[in-house]
């Protein structure tokens, strides 16, 4: 595999895992709306500060958000809110397969 398109495939690891993370997905869909200081997005994800701010980290690095210093106060928003797009897209579609294994839309009920 050509070098280009070897580190087009590692960024998109690099990504993936990114957003394999429950609450890492979950600060993604609360940035959606409105910028969030980290205080504000760990008390409304209901974790420590400290373990927010390094779910952001790890956004921030593979460029799904980016952040704003105002003074003392540091604002987070999303910068690609096509990867909830593609979630949401993939959920559907994850859901649509183990409704057909499981024998249709009743099975789920």
């Amino acid at each position: 595999m050509e070098d280009t398109l070897r580190r087009k495939y590692e960024l998109r690891a690099e990504l993936f895992k990114a957003l394999a993370h429950p609450m890492r997905l979950h600060l993604l869909e609360l940035l959606r709306d409105r910028t969030w200081c980290v205080c504000e997005l760990a008390a409304a994800a209901g974790i420590d500060k400290s373990v927010a701010s390094k779910h952001l980290s790890q956004l921030k690095a593979v460029g799904l958000i980016a952040d704003e210093r105002r003074g003392t106060l540091v604002e987070y928003r999303l910068e690609a809110p096509c990867v909830l797009e593609m979630a949401a897209c993939a959920e559907a579609a994850a859901a649509r397969s183990l409704r057909e294994r499981l024998g249709g839309a009743e099975a789920l009920a």
